[in-house]
């Protein structure tokens, strides 16, 4: 139930934990042990501050007389209160009620920090220890400033040099140009077919310029380039333009090689004739380029110009921007115009050194990365998936039931890098992870509700509704459904994911499970009106409005009708799950006799007061 205090908890809460994040961050960046015993400290004000607040509260005492505990959300059986003694029903519907108690929220959300600033605690160590010199700030290099002398250029650059916005506004949205002298036409675009494995996907492709069907011919693509842009003729026959060169593909398992080395990709300055194509990347001395844009054409001496962001990584990250120009195109060396300025007292490499590390750093990076994997294994996984699980069984806090899940989640992506050898199956892993995970999650979260050994409840909602959570947009990113959009993945998500949330969701009685049904539905909304406006553009505002708001009000309706059978659909689904329950089979009550008894609770027959004052009291904890 969302209450007052309950809502200045959390505000609270998420305040504070990001003033302590941004100071942490901000030691981080500075030198990274200081970062590190920042974190320490705040790890264990976390600890201090959730058992204060829990044992101040006395909500797993059976003191009737001592204060309840405060900001009550999640409610357990486990002491129940005297308005509680003529409830018949004292498993469920005492879970739905408000009359139980349970751990403060402001105490489990701090018990859920700590679990959380303890695995981020121990990443900072395999992060810093095990790093190449062209890693990104591991380990911190502090930021130096790029400059450009703008009065040594050209006259007839130097306005455009100093201009702090986009010389040419409009040459930004080019995305394709005609070469006047070769008659012929660059532009990017994507094949209608798959033939060639998706190459033409956003490529570059030339094609003649001819209004004569006779004289035309098919237009070509050069693979290996996507998303051209900034088209820009330097009037020497070609025109130049921004683009991605796509890396090599991953070797195969069979690769003798662990650690394979590769070509890595990136932004680059192209130009191109309709015949032959020549990049910034065939020339070897060349330094990386982050963004290219704002291009100029030098009309003195047919140059071409660019303005460029600082590395990203290495050590000569900083502020400022850079300034490129090229004046041979049969080689298209890049000249750099800016200088870098290293803060006080930081001597920085060389511009060869740069790249040595740079190739370093990528041929090895799997071996870093498997490095690092084995270390936060130990480090960062296993102690948040141990220190949940002992929080979770000793105090019952709710929280522990989502970091329990990170932990092993954690535990299994670090296990599958050292078992993989790198991260480059990572996603395809993480996908089928945490949709699968996430659905087992729930499941096994949900059926620990139907068991006769009291679990308290809880954590279990809270287990219910983030393992679906995960399970529902990890089936988004498996299916592809906002990637490829095919029925058949709508189908498959609707199916799989969509439909079973919400049966979990009314026999759990959980509306959040529902909120994300009723959100995969709007999406199946938008997705039909989608196709059905891209076949008449003239008429999508129609088309929206009246699928939309025929969605909308069948939407209303079923929320109207099960509403209405509510109570009886879910005793069928809670009747049927509990006869498929496992840990009904697995987990024997406490105490036989009591749990026989609870269970004619269950069912409606009429009680004594000696029965239920049994039951209570099999549900006080023994220590």
């Amino acid at each position: 139930m969302c209450t007052t205090e309950s809502t200045f908890a959390w505000v609270g809460v998420i305040l504070v934990n990001a003033a302590f994040i941004s100071f942490i961050a901000w030691g981080a960046s500075t030198i990274w042990w200081f970062g590190f015993a920042i974190s320490i400290v705040y790890t264990l004000i976390l600890f201090y501050l959730a058992r204060f607040v829990d044992r101040k509260s006395g909500w797993d005492t059976n003191d009737t007389h001592s204060e309840p505990g405060s900001l009550h959300d999640e409610v357990d059986v486990r002491i129940p209160d005297d308005a509680d003694a003529d409830d018949a029903d004292a498993g469920y519907a005492a879970s739905r009620s408000s009359g139980g108690r349970s751990m403060p929220l402001l105490a489990n959300l701090l018990y859920g920090l700590f679990a959380l600033s303890l695995g981020v605690t121990g990443y900072f160590l395999p992060v810093n220890i095990f790093y190449c010199s062209g890693d990104k700030s591991y380990p911190y290099q502090p930021p130096g400033l790029w400059t450009t002398n703008v009065t040594a250029l050209p006259s007839d650059v130097q306005d455009w040099a100093s201009s702090t916005d986009e010389y040419n506004q409009y040459l930004q949205y080019a995305s394709f140009i005609y070469i006047p002298g070769e008659n012929v036409t660059l532009f990017q675009g994507s094949a209608a077919d798959s033939a060639s494995g998706g190459a033409g996907r956003h490529g570059l492709w030339a094609a003649p310029a001819s209004v004569f069907p006779s004289e035309s011919a098919a237009p070509i693509n050069f693979p290996g380039i996507q998303n051209p842009s900034q088209f820009i003729l330097p009037g020497n026959g070609k025109a130049c333009f921004s683009a991605y060169k796509q890396s090599l593909p991953p070797p195969q398992n069979s690769d003798p090689n662990p650690f394979p080395v590769r070509k890595p990709s990136g932004s680059i300055v192209a130009c191109c004739d309709g015949k032959t194509l020549r990049t910034t990347s065939d020339n070897p001395s060349d330094t990386t380029l982050q963004s290219p844009h704002d291009f100029f054409v030098a009309n003195s001496s047919n140059t071409l110009w660019w303005k460029d962001d600082p590395p990203y990584s290495g050590p000569r990250i900083g502020t400022g921007m850079l300034v490129y120009s090229i004046e041979d195109f049969s080689t298209m060396e890049a000249h750099l115009h800016s200088t870098f300025t290293a803060p006080r007292g930081y001597t920085p490499p060389t511009p060869n050194d740069v790249n040595d590390n740079d190739a370093e750093c990528w041929n090895t990076r799997n071996k870093i990365e498997w490095q690092r994997s084995i270390m936060a294994l130990f480090l960062c996984a296993l102690p948040v998936t141990i220190v949940s699980v002992l929080l979770w069984t000793k105090r019952q806090a709710p929280s522990m039931a989502v970091t329990t899940f990170i932990g092993l989640s954690a535990a299994a992506t670090f296990l599958f890098i050292v078992v993989d050898g790198g991260t480059d199956e990572l996603d395809s892993f993480s996908q089928w992870w945490y949709s699968v995970s996430g659905a087992l999650w729930m499941i096994v979260m949900t059926d620990l509700t139907f068991s006769k050994r009291h679990i308290a409840r809880g954590p279990l909602i809270w287990g219910i509704n983030f393992g679906a959570l995960t399970f529902f947009v990890g089936m988004i990113i498996l299916t592809g459904i906002f990637t490829e959009g095919q029925v058949w993945q709508w189908l498959v998500f609707n199916a799989f994911a969509v439909i079973p949330i919400a049966i979990f969701g009314i026999s759990a009685d959980q509306v959040f499970l529902l909120v994300l049904c009723a959100i995969g539905w709007l999406m199946d909304s938008v997705h039909i009106a989608t196709l059905l406006s891209d076949s008449r553009p003239d008429v999508t505002a129609p088309v929206f409005f009246v699928v939309l708001g025929i969605s909308g009000l069948l939407i209303a309706g079923a929320g109207w009708l099960l509403n209405q059978h509510e109570e009886k659909v879910r005793e069928i689904l809670r009747d049927y799950m509990k006869r498929l329950s496992i840990s009904r089979r697995l987990l024997p009550a406490e105490f036989d006799h009591v749990a026989l008894q609870t269970e004619d609770l269950l069912s409606g027959s009429k009680k004594s007061h000696d029965t239920v004052d049994m039951v209570r009291l099999a549900e006080v904890p023994m220590d």
